[in-house]
């Protein structure tokens, strides 16, 4: 049973018929400076190749990725393949600003055996700017539990004091003000 308490929202499950446009290693596991360039490789690759089109499932245990696939021996038949990613893997949302503003990107703890990275960014173009807002809003309800806010901060700490990732400054939120290749004279507002 979901917890109901004042402090926790609920996601109620719903799914999502959209185009994969595919995953890409990360460099990080949170922020928009690691989603974007995958993403510019991801948008340029669709223009090449039709993406496949996915059901994705979200719900307050995570996000189910539900692809049809031809089978291997019946011409014209297909199988479900279903992944399960949890809640507590989905590290990080972005919805792209225009023209691609029907695209939402997530950055996933997911391990991959052939690449051995397990941070991706997967990136999703929706059938409208509303669905993709709903769909964002969705994954961050889910990201910003404090919970699984812990979780990554400890994770970025970890790696960060292997060398596997810069250091950051980050909100109370997680989320970071700049990387160690930024001006550190900049104030909290951005600006010059």
């Amino acid at each position: 049973m979901a917890f109901r308490g004042g402090k926790r929202k609920d996601v109620k499950k719903q799914s999502y018929y959209l185009w994969f446009l595919g995953a890409k290693e990360s460099k990080g596991l949170r922020g928009e400076e690691y989603i974007r360039p995958v993403l510019r490789h991801l948008v340029d690759k669709e223009r090449e190749l039709e993406p496949m089109k996915v059901t994705l499932q979200v719900s307050t245990k995570g996000i189910k990725i539900i692809q049809n696939v031809p089978r291997k021996n019946n011409k014209g038949k297909t199988e479900q393949i279903k992944h399960f990613i949890p809640h507590h893997a989905i590290t990080c949302v972005m919805q792209e600003s225009k023209p691609n503003d029907d695209v939402v990107c997530c950055i996933l703890l997911i391990y991959n055996p052939l690449t051995k990275c397990p941070v991706h960014v997967h990136a999703y173009r929706c059938d409208s700017v509303e669905t993709a807002s709903t769909l964002r809003s969705q994954l961050q309800i889910l990201i910003d539990r404090p919970e699984n806010q812990k979780k990554f901060r400890e994770i970025e700490n970890r790696l960060a004091a292997k060398g596997l990732l810069p250091s950051r400054c980050l909100n109370s939120d997680g989320r970071s003000t700049r990387t160690d290749g930024s001006d550190r004279t900049e104030d909290s507002s951005g600006g010059m």
